[in-house]
């Protein structure tokens, strides 16, 4: 259960620490200041995208601000199951760190959350090292992956996967050895 008075305590300390008012609040976070008022006074809560706003202007995480608990900012099993799903992927998409935090999500993901970050990379939306993503994949998400760079032409990330890919996998994209060491070779050359 959700603590209004641990919320609203938090809301006014960190709302003051960095210096604002709650008419600066309210226009940094898009809302009225009546509504800021109404959160200091706990007799309300911000909504869920409100308050990632708010997070990530005072640079604390959702667990500080809901019951003044500091998660680890990559401790994302705790907060899938505190929080909604959204809020914690969004969180996740959003970070500094995709690539280092990547092993601490991915398995966490249904089926088709992965398959949705999985369309993000092949579609340059979401800026994901498909190496660092590799060893996270399943037998399918990997066919997946590759047949769709291979239809959308992303030879260069395809190159760098080789030495990663099943013996399958590289007959699948029609790769041998020789052809590797031979672009392998040719690259070490033109620098």
């Amino acid at each position: 259960m959700l603590n209004l008075e641990i919320i609203s305590k938090k809301i006014i300390e960190k709302r003051k620490q960095i210096g604002m008012t709650q008419n600066e609040l309210a226009d940094a976070l898009y809302v009225t200041r009546q509504a800021v008022s109404k959160w200091e006074m706990g007799k309300c809560l911000p909504s869920i995208d409100v308050l990632i706003e708010m997070t990530e202007l005072f640079d604390v995480t959702i667990d500080y601000m809901l019951d003044g608990s500091d998660l680890r900012d990559n401790d994302y099993a705790t907060m899938l199951m505190q929080f909604p799903r959204e809020a914690v992927i969004y969180r996740f998409i959003n970070s500094d760190n995709l690539n280092e935090n990547i092993k601490n999500i991915f398995y966490l993901l249904t089926t088709k959350e992965r398959k949705q970050m999985i369309n993000q990379v092949l579609n340059g939306h979401l800026k994901l090292d498909t190496q660092m993503l590799w060893p996270y994949l399943s037998r399918a998400e990997r066919k997946y992956l590759l047949g769709n760079m291979k239809s959308k032409d992303i030879d260069k990330n395809i190159e760098n996967l080789y030495d990663m890919m099943s013996t399958e996998e590289r007959l699948m994209m029609n790769m041998d050895w020789n052809h590797h060491v031979l672009k392998k070779t040719k690259k070490e050359k033109n620098k």
